[in-house]
């Protein structure tokens, strides 16, 4: 992302999340976790998730909604669990500023029109990042994504 013109940069909250795409929930049905899951799927269609972390961290800004531009990568239909139906996936390459250091991530947005459960609130996103070791709910982060795929609606 370096040399980009509209990289902008957006302080949020690590919140708790469902623990559903780490596996963590006692009541999920995915108990790999659902990242793990999908990751195969995502690299057979051309997304690599091999140097993160298969879980999400929950990122909660200070607006009333996150409205999504554009996508780097979009999979459509993906059935990547048996007895479930298939979903469709948005991901926005980004940073992550954690302890004066950057981390490339991903925006892991799943389609609203085919998720069936474990929605967000409309001013959360969920990040696919490397593992950061320390990491806990209430710390303070820092987001670099390019404007022309996110906008904080206030």
């Amino acid at each position: 992302m370096v040399g980009h013109k509209n990289i902008i940069n957006i302080g949020f909250t690590v919140v708790k999340g469902h623990q559903i795409a780490s596996g963590l929930a006692a009541d999920s049905p995915y108990p790999k976790g659902s990242i793990e899951m999908q990751a195969p799927y995502f690299k057979m269609l051309g997304l690599d998730l091999s140097n993160y972390y298969l879980a999400t961290i929950n990122a909660q800004f200070n607006c009333h909604a996150i409205a999504t531009k554009q996508y780097h990568n979009y999979f459509q239909d993906v059935h990547w669990a048996a007895g479930f139906a298939s979903e469709s996936f948005g991901f926005i390459k980004c940073g992550i500023l954690w302890q004066n250091k950057r981390y490339d991530a991903l925006i892991y947005q799943p389609d609203k029109t085919t998720k069936i459960a474990h929605t967000q609130p409309e001013n959360c996103l969920e990040i696919i990042a490397p593992k950061l070791d320390g990491l806990d709910y209430g710390d303070q982060l820092i987001l670099q994504v390019d404007a022309n795929y996110i906008e904080l609606q206030r």
